[in-house]
């Protein structure tokens, strides 16, 4: 009466295919964006960024879901590059929104979302060894493989809502 099992994988794969047609990524904001990085210390970078996050994010993170952010450094010196990530969450018992950093755990406590987005601001991130005198590569992006297994299918096929990457932003340590 019908169709072969390999018919059904293949009407299937079609059909996922056009589902994940309509996702593209060409079609999402532009939410991140670095604007200046410069040494704050021998081993630490002071990045001054615009984040802007969706509704979706926002009401992500004021349910209590922590929302990473994963900073990925590309030295100019041919070092390994490294990546740092900033957490974001809401403590509902104690009714305050953190940021914590996971690479030397220094966490900051704020009683309302709007001091939190604006402490991301301007944030500084700790990095192994010395950092060359000829810079180097940044970028942020919202990590959604952090999200709980119910969101991150929705995650992925919404990107409008939930695509938060900045473009690299190249700087030099000679810069101001």
């Amino acid at each position: 009466m019908g169709f072969s099992m390999p018919c059904w994988r293949v009407a299937s794969t079609l059909a996922m295919a056009a589902l994940l047609g309509g996702c593209g990524l060409g079609e999402t904001p532009e939410r991140a964006e670095i604007l200046v990085v410069r040494r704050a210390a021998s081993d630490s970078l002071e990045i001054t960024q615009q984040l802007r996050f969706s509704e979706h994010m926002r009401e992500t993170l004021d349910n209590g879901i922590p929302l990473r952010l994963a900073y990925r450094i590309d030295w100019c010196d041919r070092r390994r590059g490294e990546g740092q990530v900033i957490e974001l969450r809401y403590s509902p018992l104690s009714r305050d929104y953190r940021m914590r950093r996971l690479a030397d755990g220094e966490d900051r406590r704020f009683s309302r979302s709007s001091a939190l987005f604006a402490a991301l601001d301007r944030v500084r991130l700790p990095v192994k060894g010395d950092i060359p005198d000829c810079g180097g590569q940044i970028s942020v992006a919202l990590d959604l493989t952090s999200l709980p297994t119910p969101l991150r299918f929705p995650a992925f096929l919404e990107p409008s809502q939930w695509r938060l990457v900045s473009p690299e932003h190249a700087w030099s340590a000679a810069q101001p």
